[in-house]
């Protein structure tokens, strides 16, 4: 989960964002637990690491000390190549210094680039478990309450989600198909219009009878999840990859 940049909307056909028609956006909740080393403490993902490599140096990591270990059967906690720092699907892991006690979350979302890893079930080793507590996240939803997610190799207002793009891999958008709507309504209470944009998608790239234009958050391009089966609710499509993302708006410790 990570949190978004905000845009620059020069050159960007801005939705039509007056008037009274029906919400197109919603927000819904979900009692999510974490990544945690086998003492139960916290750990964390930095958004200015590149996949399998980690940009917090020295100096970063005397607040953000390196959760380090060894390989093991999981698929997807590993060790950086050359180093005993361990990162889950491929992002790097660390601890805050200020989390003192198991369940103490205290680095979550400091300075909008650090954030928990709202790990799957199964997808642990003997060095990480899911925490004991959970924290309730508050994510972005379309009007029938389907997630809507975003892909971390998209550039600010850019997809690169298709089904011929070798940067995203085969099928992408078909498995990943764009949400659009060219009119945002009303919006629940904390969300702002102007976070909201449309972008031309490639029209030599696009999957035949899909959207060529797509709503953005903040300039990531959001995407549905075909798994999540136009469920409410469902959230399969988070950290596929080490990749894609539900948008968490708050969050608060259960």
């Amino acid at each position: 989960m990570k949190t978004l940049y905000k845009i620059t909307l020069a050159g960007i056909a801005t939705l039509t964002l007056i008037g009274c028609g029906d919400t197109h956006i919603t927000k819904s909740t979900r009692t999510v637990k974490y990544l945690v080393d086998s003492n139960q403490m916290s750990l964390y993902i930095f958004d200015k690491d590149s996949l399998n490599t980690s940009n917090c140096d020295a100096e970063c990591q005397k607040d953000w000390p390196l959760f380090e270990g060894a390989n093991t059967h999981s698929e997807d906690i590993k060790v950086l190549e050359g180093t005993d720092h361990l990162a889950y699907r491929k992002h790097p892991l660390y601890y805050f210094d200020d989390d003192k006690i198991p369940g103490d979350i205290l680095g979550h979302n400091i300075k909008d680039v650090w954030h928990l890893v709202t790990a799957q079930k199964g997808s642990t080793d003997t060095q990480t478990a899911l925490s004991d507590t959970t924290i309730i996240q508050t994510y972005l939803t379309d009007k029938d309450g389907r997630t809507l997610y975003t892909f971390d190799k998209d550039e600010e207002n850019i997809s690169h989600c298709y089904d011929t793009s070798p940067t995203s891999g085969e099928g992408c958008e078909s498995t990943w198909p764009v949400f659009y709507t060219s009119n945002i309504g009303t919006l629940p209470k904390g969300l702002h219009h102007a976070d909201f944009s449309t972008i031309d998608r490639n029209t030599t790239k696009t999957k035949k009878g899909e959207s060529l234009k797509q709503t953005t958050y903040k300039g990531q391009p959001l995407y549905y999840f075909t798994p999540d089966n136009k469920t409410g609710g469902s959230t399969k499509g988070d950290w596929v990859k080490g990749l894609w993302d539900v948008i968490e708006l708050s969050f608060v410790k259960n």
